[in-house]
């Protein structure tokens, strides 16, 4: 049977995750280094996997990142995410099973290995392990952002009404 709450609350936070996409593309550009952003619409999955099912994380992060790369991208940049947003999800999975590590620590790890995932993809794409110098640069910037984007999940869990988070509890 068909969970109706559950498929609308998942819809919303898809929306949420795809509205944070759009504003981020209408900054203007920032200090970052070349294929380094803040990824605003992460901080949806980081909420989320702290407050539903980790299938509900997997499920918003897919959906925003199949519907932003038809929106607004390209199958290269639908890959591209893919490789970071899966490999970053998982990890951070694991992170938060252990129980030894905040939203933050693993947030920051996620901002990481998104970037790692994305690097990945671009040694086999470009046929070239000379890009594995860039990750230095963006591996830093993967933790600072995935830290800003932590801080930012924590105080979205910490400012949640008791009915969402009541919500969440069921569903575990």
């Amino acid at each position: 049977m068909i969970d109706v709450r559950r498929l609308t609350l998942d819809a919303l936070l898809i929306s949420l995750s795809l509205i944070l996409f759009a504003v981020e593309s209408l900054l203007p550009p920032v200090i970052l280094p070349p294929g380094a952003k803040f990824g605003l619409a992460n901080v949806v999955t980081v909420a989320v996997l702290y407050l539903l099912k980790e299938t509900d994380a997997l499920i918003i992060l897919s959906a925003r990142i199949f519907l932003a790369g038809m929106f607004a991208g390209s199958p290269s940049t639908m890959i591209f995410s893919a490789s970071g947003g899966l490999l970053s999800l998982s990890l951070m999975i694991l992170l938060k099973r252990t129980g030894k590590f905040s939203v933050v620590g693993v947030s920051a790890a996620g901002g990481f290995f998104h970037n790692v995932g994305q690097l990945v993809a671009a040694i086999f794409f470009a046929d070239s392990l000379k890009l594995v110098n860039y990750l230095p640069v963006l591996g830093l910037c993967g933790i600072f952002v995935g830290l800003m984007i932590g801080l930012l999940a924590k105080e979205i869990l910490r400012h949640l009404s008791c009915s969402l988070l009541s919500f969440g509890s069921k569903r575990k």
